[in-house]
């Protein structure tokens, strides 16, 4: 499987992939997209434009399709073949859970093979950036980096050590390619160390994330007293761990395709209750193919088992975390953003954000994503050049 690369003129065809071809600049720079365009306001019907991999404009118009800009993940472990069965912990706990056992055994090119056809899978979805938790130590890091390179989806690298262990040294040389440190739970690790590992991030500007009250509910004042840029799971989180998360403004990564894999249903509903900031990740990708759409659909459904989330509030769980993880993030599309969004070639009547909830794969008309534009189907509405009257001869 190629991952996607970006196009410059003179690349040959057979070098992208199938589903997707590049479309080259228009002549005078500037691509307009007409449909129903997600602002800060919701969908709006209109048209934007774009030069040079920046969004120029919003205006309304009269157009055609849907527009929307464009996860937490383990995609390492894409390499993983075998049918899961067996516990949580017996599947991915370190340091000897399946996923562990096969990432130490696996071979550096299939890793990097594994890891480049998820950001393929990633790019036809029209995700422009996500977030990983890198297992393998500094080499895992760098494996992860390698199989983006030259690629239009931009990783944001959480390493951590290879072991169990702090060593400073090694922190430092992981911190210095990555950008910040993600480990399983703060439970796999002894106290003091985790401490150490954490404050180092700290130090050096970096994020800090961890799993959070996934297999057991976790003592939430020690959690949070390692500064976590962000929690992951809090399944067996009670009501007031899920307040002091939200009093101290952490935010919450929620995986439920993953999470009911393994037999647990997030109450997405309760953790909006408690007044925390939610964002949606897809979790392992032996798991899960790292698809948002996929992920979106799934979550607005299974919070149907404990009194539903709007469509627009799943969406923007997805959408939010683009940017990183602060609260109060924008979701839709201005001038002066980067121009990495998607169209989609679905009804715009009714409520959009429901219709784009239901979007599959195969309704992705357009993606920009990296600066390029990328294409499946012909539905771009170009600019036309207007041509110059010829000076009349008539004196006046």
């Amino acid at each position: 499987m190629t991952a996607l690369k970006r196009f410059n003129p003179g690349d040959p065809v057979s070098s992208l992939p199938p589903t997707f071809y590049p479309v080259p600049p228009h002549r005078r720079g500037v691509d307009i997209l007409a449909g129903a365009i997600l602002t800060e306001d919701g969908f709006v019907r209109g048209s934007v434009s774009i030069e040079d991999g920046i969004i120029l404009g919003v205006s309304k118009q009269r157009p055609p399709n849907a527009l929307a800009k464009g996860v937490v993940t383990h995609i390492a472990d894409a390499i993983v073949r075998e049918e899961l069965t067996g516990s949580l912990e017996d599947i991915v706990a370190p340091p000897r859970g399946l996923k562990h056992r096969v990432l130490a055994s696996a071979k550096d090119e299939d890793l990097v093979d594994g890891m480049r056809g998820m950001v393929q899978v990633m790019a036809r979805t029209g995700v422009a950036r996500f977030w990983d938790f890198r297992e393998g130590g500094l080499p895992g890091v760098r494996l992860l980096l390698r199989a983006a390179l030259g690629g239009p989806v931009v990783p944001t690298v959480l390493g951590r050590p290879a072991r169990i262990e702090y060593r400073r040294v090694e922190v430092d040389a992981i911190l210095r390619v990555a950008d910040g440190i993600g480990i399983s739970s703060a439970l796999d690790w002894p106290r003091d160390e985790v401490e150490k590992l954490a404050a180092h991030a700290r130090r050096e500007g970096k994020a800090f994330a961890t799993h959070c009250s996934e297999r057991v509910r976790e003592d939430i004042d020690d959690v949070l007293d390692l500064k976590p840029a962000f929690l992951v799971h809090m399944l067996e989180a009670t009501d007031a761990d899920l307040e002091r998360t939200a009093d101290a403004g952490v935010p919450v990564v929620s995986c439920p395709r993953s999470n009911v894999f393994f037999g647990k249903v997030p109450d997405l509903p309760r953790f909006l209750r408690h007044g925390l900031t939610v964002h949606l990740g897809t979790d392992n990708a032996m798991v899960n193919a790292p698809s948002v759409l996929r992920e979106v659909e799934f979550a607005y459904k299974i919070s149907r088992l404990r009194g539903g989330v709007a469509a627009r509030d799943v969406l923007e769980m997805a959408l939010c975390g683009r940017d990183g993880f602060q609260r109060l993030q924008r979701i839709g599309i201005q001038a002066g953003d980067p121009a990495d969004l998607v169209v989609f070639d679905i009804p715009t009547d009714g409520d959009p954000f429901a219709n784009l909830l239901r979007a599959a794969e195969s309704d992705i008309a357009l993606a920009y994503l990296g600066g390029r534009t990328w294409q499946r189907k012909a539905k771009v509405t170009r600019p036309t050049r207007r041509r110059k009257r010829p000076a009349s001869s008539r004196s006046r």
